[in-house]
């Protein structure tokens, strides 16, 4: 059985098995009425509250404490180091985080799955954040030069809609190629070895790759731009948002977040110091080329955001990814976008 019916065969059973405690709707999304409040979101946070976040390669910590956001906030922050979207979401399941930072495609599995998670956060960088590199000697320089070769991704992120864009733009069907998945800090050594010819890898984990291997003929496909939705998202169980602590605590999260991503957009040479240099150990030089590509952070209204996220929904259902034909405009908890506009503003 082909990969993407093997995932929307598991994807079916997952729904089925949570159809118990989770209503359906068309479309696909959930309509839990207490996983999709109403109610204003709560202002009070009692003391002793505690945000369980599940962050990636460490940016949101280093962006909290760089730019001082995390200070005089009325909860703690635990951060806990996860590689990719799908392992935050298996712990949600598991009851262990309250938060996590993720792409738009974690987030559509998430509903595909029934999984009860709300969006509370939502920012947008660059549609070109997903970067298509080769092993050493491969001489391809586009995407339709990869015809007949193996390309690796890692499915639930944002690396699989852009294999499947790029592959789209190029002409080719996945058939055409040779569809990997792999695990994320999997596939520089598997690039590495030659046991695929070309994967998708964001930054910083792309120029970590690139910089030793660049002698030896590892490059950037040239055509691998505006492949993904640039969302950046907050997400929550709706466990977390029936809790009045933890939702209120969300709440002040969701506007410092937005408060730390706008110094970022001024701050290039502290951010890239803290996070490229000291945290990844990058060169300087190195970090701010990935600073300037990334692109500055923008808050689009939750309306633009979704109207993003469902073109890619849409893309991977279209590719059988996900089963059936989604509607991703419930994910968004839109309570908190008043919050973000809030910071933004002052």
């Amino acid at each position: 059985m082909p990969r993407t019916r093997r995932l929307a065969a598991a994807l079916v059973l997952a729904a089925s098995a949570l159809a118990l405690t989770a209503c359906t709707s068309t479309g696909g999304a959930t309509t839990d009425a207490a996983s999709a409040p109403q109610e204003p979101l709560p202002t009070a946070v009692p003391a002793g509250t505690e945000l369980r976040i599940g962050d990636q390669n460490a940016q949101l910590e280093v962006l909290m404490k760089a730019s001082g956001q995390d200070q005089g906030a009325p909860y703690t922050f635990g951060y806990n180091a996860f590689q990719g979207g799908p392992a935050i979401l298996e712990a949600f399941r598991g009851g262990s985080l309250d938060l996590g930072i993720v792409s738009e495609t974690p987030a559509i599995f998430a509903q595909a799955a029934r999984q009860d998670v709300k969006v509370v956060g939502v920012a947008q960088t660059s549609r070109s954040a997903v970067h298509l590199v080769t092993s050493p000697g491969n001489p391809a320089r586009t995407v339709a030069e990869l015809k007949g070769r193996k390309i690796a991704y890692t499915e639930g992120t944002t690396f699989q809609p852009a294999v499947l864009n790029a592959l789209q733009r190029a002409g080719l069907k996945p058939s055409d190629v040779t569809l990997v998945n792999l695990q994320v800090l999997d596939i520089p050594a598997a690039l590495q070895s030659g046991q695929i010819d070309a994967a998708a890898l964001t930054e910083p984990l792309a120029s970590k790759y690139l910089l030793p291997n660049a002698e030896r003929g590892a490059h950037e496909i040239t055509d691998d731009k505006d492949l993904t939705s640039g969302l950046l998202l907050l997400i929550t169980p709706g466990r977390t948002l029936r809790d009045p602590a933890k939702a209120a605590a969300l709440r002040d999260l969701a506007g410092r977040w937005t408060k730390a991503l706008t110094w970022q957009n001024t701050h290039e040479e502290e951010w890239v110091d803290q996070y490229y240099v000291k945290k990844q150990n990058i060169p300087a030089a190195t970090g701010t080329q990935i600073y300037r590509n990334t692109g500055t952070a923008a808050f689009p209204s939750y309306d633009r955001a979704a109207a993003d996220h469902q073109a890619i929904a849409d893309l991977l259902s279209a590719a059988g990814a996900i089963p059936g034909k989604l509607d991703v405009s419930g994910e968004f908890d839109r309570r908190f976008e008043a919050a973000q506009r809030q910071s933004a503003a002052g």
